[in-house]
Parts: structure tokens; sequence; C-alpha cells
């Protein structure tokens, strides 16, 4: 039975900041509840059991950040562009509390087997994301024709991943923000190398 959209929206905001402030050990159905102000049971009566919650909830900031990916991302036409694009989006992603809730079902994953292969394929969109940017933006540029765009873009989410992992880690954004600012240094070299080499037009 689907609940009520106020009422799954209520559950659903309830499950994110919990994973988000006290993290997946401690996201319990009582924690969502009392986070949420309501009904312990209603967790069970609309999604059955706290993994599938849990699983609602990063849909649920996915499906938010992928719709602002996309459309950020759809106005960047040049390699300077795209990454000013991707350094904005990783700090409003920081930012939001996003990252930090990917990160700890990714955690919850290591000590929960099961939930890897659901967690997973929640990241597949943001693979397929990454490597149509990259073809659109780089075209046949001698990047992609050493590597595959498929394999450019695994490498991409695999270090957004890491490096999220680590800042959260840290409890200290101070790296992270230095290596973006160290990132954007590179885009006048990119952008011309990219250029030169007969990427996107």
């Amino acid at each position: 039975m689907q609940a009520p959209d106020s009422t799954r929206q209520q559950i659903l905001q309830a499950a994110f900041d919990t994973l988000r402030d006290r993290g997946f050990a401690a996201a319990t159905s009582r924690a969502v509840a009392e986070r949420g102000g309501f009904n312990q049971a209603l967790v069970f009566y609309y999604f059955g059991s706290m993994d599938t919650l849990l699983l609602a909830a990063l849909d649920w900031t996915n499906e938010q950040r992928l719709a602002a990916y996309r459309t950020a991302l759809a106005g960047a036409q040049t390699v300077d562009e795209l990454f000013a694009t991707a350094a904005h989006l990783f700090e409003e992603d920081r930012d939001s509390g996003h990252v930090t809730v990917v990160s700890q079902m990714i955690a919850g994953s290591i000590a929960r087997p099961e939930l890897a292969p659901e967690t997973l394929e929640r990241m597949e969109p943001w693979l397929e994301l990454c490597e149509q940017t990259l073809e659109r933006v780089l075209g046949k540029s001698p990047l992609t024709q050493m590597f595959p765009t498929r394999d450019l873009a695994y490498g991409i989410v695999t270090f957004y991943l890491g490096a999220n992992l680590l800042t959260h880690l840290e409890g200290d954004r101070a790296r992270a923000e230095a290596l973006l600012a160290r990132l954007r240094e590179l885009e006048p070299l990119a952008s011309g190398l990219f250029s030169r080499s007969g990427g996107a037009p």
C-alpha cells in the first residue's frame, strides 16, 4: 500500500536526517520515528522493513541530486565549464548531506552484505550520467581514444565517492576544499589540451 505523499515524505525525510546525523548503525525504526515525530509502526506499515526504508531514502536523495546534476551539466560545453560546474555540485552535495547519506549506506553495505547489490545498483545512474557527459564534452579526444568513456566515468565516480568517504572520516573539509581549488587551477590546461586535440566543438 502506498503512503499518502505527505506521510511518505515525512518518513523519508526523517530517515534521511537520521542517516545524515546519526549514521547507518543508529538508523533504527525508533530513531527515525523519534526524528520525524510519528508512530514507529508507520515505518513498517508503509515500507515493510528498515532496509526498504533506508534504500528508499537513498533513492529519494539520489533522484533530487541527479535532477540537479542533469540540469547543471547540460549547460557545460567545455572542459573548464565542466570543472567549474562539477566543483559547485560537489559542494552542494556535501552541504545538503547527500554525500554523508551515500557514504553511510555504503558503510552499511559492508556490514550488511545483503544490502551491497541494492546499493551498487543505485550507483548505476551516476555512471551513466558521467559517461554521457564525458562523451558530449570530450568528443573524440585522444583521452577518449585511449580510454573508453565508461572506464573514465567509473574512475571519476570512484574518486568522488572515495574523496567524500575520506572527508567524512576526517571530519574536516579543508583537504577536500584544497583539492577542489587545485583542480580548478587545472581548468585552463585541460581546456587547452582538449581544444587542440579535437574535443567537443
